[in-house]
């Protein structure tokens, strides 16, 4: 009896592993879920080279830019010096080009410890970056900031000719004193083409060739050059932290960058601009943007 029962213990222990081992079957066609990073974008980012006479004003009238902005992203401290070759870049590092992981949502466990590596790594990388950075990337600019100029010294500056009006503002380098500013007519013309934002920045004023053009308001010349295409002999003054004024198509320059101008100096003699009649483009930007120059100028 007990060699039998021994038996029918082992054959029924025997049955059981069989069956079990039957009963499960394998899926060939399974395989593990792990969450799926796409290749990082390219680099879409615009970029403008640097060419002999260029200024970092020159380049954010040409795009519409906050020349302090602008410094901001190239990380170029004030006075903004630039070299020739150097490329700019145009537009806010990685402003659009995060990527946004995909995953495969039947693995919620994998999806979480991705969310936190990716949480760890941007943590990681942004401490690095401050340490390393001198200037904010990202960061808006500082409008309270007030850099202090070093004034270029001018062996023979320009005569001052014609007459003074008799409102001025008092601007100092440092640009600590500052009356508000009372922009004046640079010529008196009929206006041949009026502003607008998308076609023309500014406004086009009729005068006759040779035509003394005057400083609109009092401040700093930060571009005398003809490097930018379509605005022939151009000058740039910067009047205070927002606002630019801008005098293109020019036949003679005759102020020179870094010369402080007072407000209703003779600064240019008006030139032809291709075909056209010979007249005076003229331009104010505030914080880099076109405005209506109509808008800040007396009534004639």
């Amino acid at each position: 009896m007990t060699s039998s029962f021994a038996k029918l213990i082992f054959l029924a222990v025997l049955s059981a592993l069989l069956n079990g081992c039957t009963s499960t079957s394998i899926n060939p066609d399974y395989a593990p879920v792990s969450p799926h990073y796409p290749e990082p974008p390219k680099d879409e980012t615009k970029y403008y080279q640097v060419k002999k006479g260029d200024t970092l004003y020159a380049i954010s009238l040409i795009y519409d830019l906050d020349y302090r902005q602008l410094a901001q992203w190239n990380r170029i401290a004030p006075p903004y010096t630039i070299e020739i070759g150097q490329k700019i870049r145009l537009s806010e590092p990685n402003a659009g080009n995060t990527p946004t992981p995909i995953y495969d949502h039947s693995d919620a466990g994998t999806q979480k410890k991705a969310k936190q590596y990716i949480a760890a790594a941007t943590a990681t990388n942004r401490t690095s970056a401050q340490k390393n950075a001198t200037i904010s990337l990202n960061a808006r600019p500082n409008l309270s900031y007030r850099p202090v100029y070093k004034i270029p010294t001018i062996n023979n500056p320009p005569a001052k000719t014609g007459s003074s009006p008799q409102k001025k503002s008092i601007i100092s380098i440092d640009n600590t004193t500052m009356l508000k500013l009372n922009f004046q007519w640079p010529i008196k013309g009929k206006i041949l083409k009026s502003f607008s934002q998308d076609d023309n920045k500014g406004i086009d004023i009729a005068a006759a060739m040779g035509q003394n053009v005057s400083a609109a308001e009092g401040g700093k010349v930060v571009y005398s050059g003809q490097g930018l295409i379509g605005y022939g002999n151009l000058l740039i003054i910067k009047h205070n932290d927002l606002y630019l004024s801008a005098y293109a198509n020019n036949s003679q320059l005759l102020v020179t960058e870094g010369y402080i101008v007072e407000k209703g100096e003779v600064i240019a003699k008006v030139g032809q601009a291709g075909s056209n009649k010979t007249s005076l483009h003229f331009e104010i930007r505030k914080n880099g943007k076109p405005v209506n120059p109509l808008d800040l100028l007396p009534g004639k």
